[in-house]
C-alpha cells in the first residue's frame, strides 16, 4: 500500500461518500498502537495550530471557559488530543457494552482519520474565512453534521452494528452525558461564568 496524495484524497472522498467501506479499509490496514498514537498527536498538533490561527485572524470577543484553550496552540493540541482518546474509548467501550466486537486499537485507528478528515475542512474553513467568511461559517455547520455522520457510520461499522439510527441515538446521548458532566466539572472548579446583579 503507498499512502500517496492520489491515494489520500481517495479514501478522504470514501470517508464521505461510503464511510463503513472507508472504516473497513482502515480497519484492514492494521496500524500499530504506537504509530497510531504519534498520528493522533501530529493530528492534533496541526488541528492546534489550524484553529489558533483562525483565532489570531478572526477573534472572538466572547466569554467562555473554552476560549482559552484557543489562546495556547498547547493547550488546544493537548485538549485535541484528549478528545481523540476519549472518543475512541468510548466508541470501542460502550460499543462492546451493546454486543459490539471492536478493539480499542481499531476504533483509534477511525477516531483519528475522522480528525484527519476535519482537519482537510478546518484547513478549508481558515481559507474561506479570508475570502468568504459566511461560507466559511456554514462549512463550520458542515463539520459537524460530517463528524456525527462519521461517527455514528464508522462505530457500527467497527462493532458490525446493522442499524444506524441506534447508533446514532446512543451517540447523541453519549454526548449530551459528556456534555453535562463536563459543565460539573467545569462549574466545580469555577471555570463556568455566573450571571448575576
Amino acid at each position: 500500500m503507498r499512502f500517496d496524495p492520489a491515494f489520500f484524497a481517495q479514501l478522504v472522498a470514501q470517508s464521505v461518500r461510503e464511510p463503513r467501506v472507508a472504516a473497513a479499509r482502515l480497519i484492514g490496514f492494521g496500524v500499530p498502537l504506537p504509530l497510531l498514537w504519534q498520528a493522533a498527536a501530529a493530528v492534533a498538533a496541526s488541528s492546534a495550530v489550524l484553529s489558533w490561527l483562525a483565532n489570531a485572524m478572526f477573534p472572538v470577543q466572547i466569554s467562555a471557559p473554552w476560549m482559552a484553550l484557543t489562546d495556547s496552540p498547547l493547550r488546544m493540541a493537548l485538549a485535541q488530543m484528549a478528545s481523540i482518546a476519549l472518543v475512541a474509548g468510548a466508541m470501542s467501550g460502550l460499543g462492546q457494552v451493546f454486543g459490539g466486537k471492536g478493539r480499542f486499537a481499531q476504533a483509534l485507528v477511525l477516531a483519528v482519520w475522522i480528525e484527519v478528515v476535519l482537519l482537510c475542512v478546518q484547513a478549508a474553513q481558515v481559507v474561506l474565512m479570508l475570502l468568504f467568511p459566511l461560507f466559511a461559517s456554514a462549512l463550520g455547520m458542515a463539520a459537524f453534521v460530517l463528524f456525527l455522520v462519521m461517527l455514528t457510520q464508522f462505530t457500527a461499522a467497527l462493532h458490525g452494528f446493522t442499524r444506524s439510527l441506534f447508533v446514532f441515538l446512543g451517540i447523541v446521548a453519549t454526548l449530551f452525558i459528556a456534555a453535562l458532566l463536563a459543565a460539573i466539572v467545569l462549574g466545580m472548579f469555577g471555570l463556568v461564568p455566573t450571571t448575576g446583579a
